[in-house]
């Protein structure tokens, strides 16, 4: 078992690792993804995704030192399972993201002319990109070791990325039509398979 004050030393690495990853991560994506969109529908959906992380983040942070006695029975294996699940985020983000490729866009744009894309995660879930960025957020809250922190995450994630679902089928419903309608019949989930 390691000494103390190493084992708050490599926790503390690894949770910034694991963060910096994350937002590196999403830079690349945004990097690679920044065409100007005359064309957005986004409504204000961005926004709303930016608001509900990092106002998700402050508040799981925030929320497991206020509360105290919410704290998760088994404090260091919540830890890591936090770090491996904002890992994981970053993961089935990347996959999403790469699978799209130039569909891929930061704000809601559809063209006519776009390809219902079903392979890869989009088999399983509609939207696995939020999938994955939801995960990361959520793994923040798991690694505070908070039960209010992980139900403050996950409301924070669901009440931004579902907003943008909404806007964003809405589009893709009324712009791509019987084929978009096809691919929600075969693949009804748009986040978490089985679930929702």
């Amino acid at each position: 078992m390691l000494p103390e004050i190493g084992s708050e030393l490599l926790s503390t690495v690894a949770l910034l690792a694991a963060i910096g990853v994350w937002i590196v991560s999403d830079w690349s994506i945004a990097f690679a993804h920044r065409g100007t969109a005359d064309d957005s529908r986004d409504r204000g959906s961005k926004y709303a995704i930016g608001a509900a992380v990092v106002g998700g983040v402050l508040a799981a942070v925030v929320l497991s030192q206020v509360t105290p006695g919410l704290s998760v029975p088994a404090p260091t294996v919540a830890f890591w399972l936090g770090v491996g699940t904002i890992l994981l985020g970053v993961v089935l983000r990347q996959y999403a993201v790469r699978t799209l490729g130039d569909g891929f866009d930061l704000e809601v744009t559809v063209d006519a002319a776009d390809e219902v894309v079903d392979s890869g995660p989009y088999r399983w879930v509609r939207h696995p990109s939020y999938t994955g960025a939801l995960l990361s957020l959520v793994g923040v809250g798991i690694t505070v070791g908070n039960w209010l922190s992980i139900a403050v995450a996950l409301v924070a994630g669901i009440a931004g990325y579902g907003y943008r679902i909404r806007v964003e089928e809405r589009a893709l419903r009324e712009t791509l039509g019987e084929r978009y309608a096809a691919y929600t019949n075969r693949t009804p989930y748009r986040l978490v398979p089985g679930v929702w």
